[in-house]
């Protein structure tokens, strides 16, 4: 026998010496006081001396026996299995529930969270192993606890515990490191939840190995539960800890371009945003970037607050049309120890186009506004923006199918549409499509109201009424657009919106008053004119965006006059730009994967062969061959096992008759770690009780398991121990009775004798 608390015996054995201290003192108290009429009593007294002894030794043994039996629950004893056999528990079965997240990898001094928690686990199975009887085994790591929830079975489930079972822990414990996963305990409590039901002769020990992170152990409502239905089905339930302080972490949380992707050899702006797991600042982070691993500018954080993210841009130019990827990395020598270093680190890579195809529908009388977009676009020559912008008549809609290919459409001064081109661009705006309406003279207001907008479940962002002039007031000092610091335009906003001032705006339509313009979650006015009019609106359509200029777009006379100058205006290009920027942003043409996936792409089956080759981040892993399976999307590739953090790429070759697409041959997918996992504040015992009030178990430092301080494994003897405390109690009060002076009936004898 064994137990888990030997000090309570150490320090609290001579409380057994209590009852028969008490019963010394109680013996000289007495007082001896001659009484003539006593004599027949004590006579008495003397005939039944043994029996009376016999009695009072009993109770004092009985009382004696309930302190050692309360001393004995305190101090947990556990009998192993060749005991516990007469208890109803032949087998003693542990079951270890490892959390091997990537916020296990939390390094500080020579070791690492992970590295704590195969230390105790060792420990606790080798001291296990000692003990007499059969042992078993099940370990569930966090990161599996999914898929054995759909019928898999763990590589360790109810072994039995021997040498040669700890020789293969050992190796495999060598090898294994934290998953890049953010696995949490309710799908590793769920897994062993379906665990068989443990059979009469076996009891159970179960431990939960983990950092406690807060974000995932206080968070979780159905925690509690889990827990507590765990702790319904197992003998003993022990929560081990493995790291004994919260530390700061620094992580990368996005690297992605901010207005989604340009075309090849066109500056882009990405976004780096670094977040501060901690409760102080961090100064003078560096960020160092890389392009296809040429060194760029590094970045530079002068000051990042506790717990909030910071952003800074970068302008990164891919030259050459194909596969690009970015990294960004923490500079580890501008911190000072930053614990997780898989958070460090964070991936871009997508395929650059030589140029983006744009959709330009004119519906104006003489083609003008495509004239003057297509030019703000694509001016040639040296001015390079990317767009490939391609300007239709009105019948060019009907081509359904061929919409998908372009990165955005123009609607310019339309009057009408037939029922199926509205339900094509709805559909692709659904998709994920960008969308712009220019309005004009041409315009059916009937038409929109009815059919575009139709009660703000349609393209349009708002009803509108009829053409309005804005009226001319020279006393104002107001531009006469105002726009918000929207990404459409942000290269006019603060004191860079000199050109705002030069626009001149004659005519617009405006909102049909019975409306409420912007104030739908989905509709937002992103520019106004002076009069506070809507000018400029934007709709979030499904996965897509509308973006409609209440305004015609060339500056040319028409019947009412001059709409304004906004075609021919110096601010033009660039709104032109920003705004198919904007547009093609929805239209996502690159794909974030997260750690743990099972990549797979969708190719033409006509353009490119079925067989392939997908070629992993790391160098010193060999690349493995894939075979296209057809489906309804094309040909599918599809990787066997799930991604690691890095810039995974599909070689693909060719047809004969597609050799034009030698540079789309190397598709490649960016995987990164999960985001939250590098907050490693984490619960400590106080915190632990509080989120599993009412519930039973033993909460231990890993440290102290892996030397085994708090091990004893076998069948707690506890609830045997309690109702044997009730026994004793009993038997103790029963001779209490009996050898007590005072017993009613006792009472009335001596009145009746003395009267």
């Amino acid at each position: 026998m064994t137990y888990l608390l030997p000090t309570i015996l150490k320090y609290g054995w001579p409380l057994v010496l209590v009852p028969l201290l008490i019963h010394l003192i109680n013996l000289r108290r007495r007082r001896v006081v001659e009484w003539a009429a006593m004599d027949f009593l004590l006579e008495s007294q003397k005939r039944n001396r043994k029996w009376i002894v016999l009695r009072q030794l009993l109770l004092w043994l009985l009382r004696t026996l309930a302190v050692a039996v309360i001393l004995g629950m305190l101090a947990k004893p556990v009998i192993q299995p060749a005991w516990a056999k007469f208890f109803g528990a032949g087998v003693t079965h542990h079951i270890f529930l490892l959390d091997d997240s990537y916020s296990m990898s939390d390094e500080w001094d020579d070791t690492t969270a992970f590295a704590e928690a195969k230390a105790a686990i060792q420990r606790l199975l080798t001291q296990a192993n000692n003990a007499e009887g059969k042992q078993t085994v099940t370990i569930i790591r966090f990161s599996e606890a999914e898929s054995l929830s759909v019928g898999a079975t763990s590589e360790f489930s109810e072994r039995d515990l021997n040498g040669k079972l700890l020789e293969e822990l050992s190796e495999q414990f060598g090898s294994l490191r934290p998953s890049e996963s953010m696995a949490g305990p309710v799908d590793a409590l769920q897994a062993a939840l379906r665990l068989p039901d443990s059979t009469a002769d076996e009891s159970r020990t179960a431990y939960v190995v983990s950092d406690y992170r807060q974000e995932q152990w206080r968070e979780e409502t159905q925690l509690a539960q889990l827990v507590k239905r765990f702790r319904e089905q197992v003998d003993h339930l022990r929560l081990v800890q493995c790291v004994t302080q919260s530390r700061a972490n620094l992580a990368i949380t996005k690297l992605e371009p901010e207005d989604g992707l340009r075309a090849a050899n066109v500056e882009t702006w990405y976004s780096v945003e670094v977040t501060n797991y901690s409760e102080k600042d961090a100064s003078e982070v560096t960020v160092l970037v890389e392009a296809d691993k040429n060194r760029l500018p590094a970045i530079r954080y002068e000051s990042i607050s506790p717990g909030e993210s910071a952003t800074q841009r970068i302008r990164v130019n891919f030259q050459t049309a194909g596969t690009h990827a970015l990294t960004a990395r923490i500079d580890p020598s501008s911190v000072s120890r930053d614990p997780i270093r898989l958070d460090n680190t964070r991936y871009f890579a997508a395929s650059f186009p030589k140029t983006m195809p744009l959709l330009i529908i004119d519906g104006s009388k003489l083609g003008d506004d495509g004239y003057f977009l297509k030019t703000a676009l694509s001016p040639g020559g040296k001015s390079l923006a990317g767009w490939n912008p391609q300007v239709e008549r009105i019948d060019f809609l009907r081509r359904h199918a061929e919409l998908e290919r372009f990165a955005a459409i123009f609607l310019l001064d339309v009057p009408q549409l037939d029922r199926p081109e509205i339900e094509a661009l709805e559909n692709y705006v659904d998709g994920g499509g960008g969308l712009a309406i220019f309005l004009g003279p041409q315009t059916e207001r009937s038409f929109y109201n009815s059919q575009l907008y139709r009660d703000g479940k349609g393209l349009m962002p708002v009803p509108i009424d009829r053409p309005t002039q804005l009226l001319v007031d020279r006393e104002s000092q107001l531009p006469e657009v105002r726009v918000t610091r929207h990404p459409i335009f942000r290269m006019f906003t603060g004191q860079r919106n000199g050109f705002l001032e030069l626009v001149r705006t004659n005519f617009y339509f405006s909102v049909d008053p019975q409306s409420q313009a912007g104030t739908d979650e989905d509709t937002k006015v992103i520019a106004r004119l002076r009069n506070d009019s809507p000018f400029v609106v934007e709709k979030q359509l499904g996965a897509g965006r509308v973006v409609a200029q209440l305004c015609k777009l060339s500056p040319r006379e028409t019947q009412l006059g001059v709409w304004s100058n906004w075609g021919v205006n110096p601010m033009f290009p660039v709104y032109a730009n920003e705004l198919a920027g904007y547009l093609t942003a929805a239209r996502r043409q690159f794909r974030l994967a997260t750690s743990g996936e099972k990549l797979a792409i969708h190719v033409d089956e006509n353009a490119f062969q079925a067989e392939a080759r997908l070629v992993p981040p790391s160098a010193g892993k060999e690349s493995v061959a894939l075979l296209g399976v057809p489906d309804d999307r094309g040909l599918k590739f599809a990787a066997p096992e799930p991604a690691t953090s890095g810039v995974w790429r599909f070689q693909l070759s060719p047809s004969e008759q597609k050799e034009s697409l030698r540079h789309d041959a190397s598709p490649a997918i960016a995987v990164n770690v999960p985001i939250g996992e590098g907050d490693l504040k984490s619960l400590g015992r106080v915190e632990l009780s509080e989120v599993l009030k009412g519930i039973d178990y033993e909460f231990l430092l890993a440290s102290r398991a892996a030397k085994g301080e708090e091990g004893a494994a076998g069948y707690p003897l506890r609830e045997v121990l309690f109702w044997s405390l009730l026994v004793v109690l009993a038997i103790e009060q029963l001779t209490a009775v009996a050898a007590s002076y005072h017993r009613a009936g006792n009472a009335s004898t001596v009145r009746r004798s003395l009267a």
